[in-house]
């Protein structure tokens, strides 16, 4: 069954004028009204209401690139499979889809591994022979369809996903990447080629990496290691124990029946928006839709210790990304819940099963009927649209 035609996002929604007699009115009252009367409206819309707003005349476009939208509020993109587009779900808007631009011909086989604002990082792995596989690694812009391609990264050990970031206004960016679970490697705008972390080398087992504010989050089955990257050279800043508070999963020897379903686990390092660190853990058992997580926050007033917490307020945890964002009076994001892929733990999972578990009901929830329709899709991912401004 062909799936209904989506709406460009670059294009206003498609209308289709009516002519009807009117009284004639001063149709340029609108374009008058005071800047600060329309910087104090500008301030006060979301995302998608703020592009429609500064398109309605000059004057108000002016005064919008004064303001930024009132709300970071996170967008989904869905990959539809051998498609070179994406499908953007914005959840104040959910009755709708909204169809990207063409983003490349390479779009289609590579894999998303990493957002940051409206950028992703796709990786399109190649096999030289079975020994060493090559990572082609490049960022793009999944609004303007800007592209930075990465030098090809060789790793017989494997890549532990990357964590990126881009400057919107000078360009500059960092990729940093870890194989074999130790060894660090970076690379920035201006350099040639992936350069070793020599301070990063040697920190022992890292399976999650977060980026926030210029900090690397290191978060292994021992220790949790924090890295500030806002010098030449990255300082290691704070190291603490996670022993007990990330999970592992214990196999008995020999080959399990196949018939019994394998429960599923994942330990992910979280940065609230006041700064404080989550390790959160998400347990699926073999064969059933029933989720769980656990949540260790690290309280400074206690001398730096886990203590378990069951609510995180006003904020979404966006686990993707490992970061929360701020959810209440915010239309389509539900408060104290966490956002995550089905697809991150179980590779034989729905590929369109993106979820949302509620810490108040302990129950799971899917974002909209149109995120789930009946286009196969190959993956999705969480992701915060950057503003420009025009």
């Amino acid at each position: 069954m062909a799936s209904p035609p989506v709406p460009d996002p670059a294009v206003s929604n498609y209308t289709t004028a009516v002519h009807r007699s009117y009284p004639k009115r001063n149709h340029h009252c609108w374009s008058n009204l005071p800047p600060d009367l329309l910087q104090f409206v500008f301030e006060r819309l979301g995302f998608t209401d703020f592009k429609r707003a500064k398109s309605v005349c000059t004057s108000w476009k002016s005064v919008s690139r004064k303001c930024q939208p009132k709300n970071q509020i996170p967008w989904l993109i869905l990959f539809p499979k051998d498609n070179n587009y994406g499908l953007l779900f914005n959840p104040e808007e959910q009755e709708k889809l909204y169809k990207t631009q063409d983003l490349g011909d390479d779009f289609a086989k590579s894999f998303c591994v990493g957002a940051y604002r409206s950028w992703l990082l796709k990786l399109d792995p190649q096999y030289r022979d079975l020994a060493y596989p090559l990572y082609n690694l490049y960022i793009l812009d999944l609004l303007t369809r800007e592209r930075i391609t990465l030098p090809t990264l060789e790793s017989e050990f494997g890549l532990t996903p990357p964590v990126f970031w881009v400057d919107e206004k000078t360009k500059d960016y960092l990729v940093i990447g870890m194989f074999d679970e130790e060894n660090v490697v970076s690379f920035k705008k201006g350099d040639n080629s992936w350069k070793q972390v020599p301070e990063l080398s040697g920190i022992g087992e890292c399976f999650n990496l977060v980026y926030k504010d210029q900090k690397l989050y290191c978060l292994g089955y021992c220790k949790l290691k924090i890295f500030d990257f806002s010098r030449d050279i990255p300082v290691k800043v704070f190291k603490i124990s996670v022993r007990g508070y990330v999970k592992i999963l214990l196999r008995c020897p020999g080959r399990m029946p196949q018939n019994i379903p394998l429960t599923r686990m994942k330990n992910n390092v979280v940065v609230t928006l006041s700064g404080d660190v989550l390790i959160v853990t998400s347990i699926r058992q073999g064969g059933s839709k029933i989720w769980n997580f656990e949540m260790y926050k690290m309280d400074s007033s206690k001398g730096n210790k886990w203590e378990q917490t069951f609510s995180i307020g006003n904020e979404a945890i966006l686990l993707d990304l490992g970061i929360t964002v701020l959810a209440e009076d915010i239309g389509g994001i539900k408060k104290n819940s966490i956002y995550f892929n089905a697809t991150d733990y179980d590779e034989q999972h729905d590929e369109n099963d993106v979820f949302i578990f509620s810490l108040d009901t302990k129950k799971v929830e899917q974002p909209h009927q149109s995120v789930c329709s009946s286009f196969p899709c190959s993956n999705a991912r969480w992701f915060l649209p950057s503003f420009k401004r025009e």
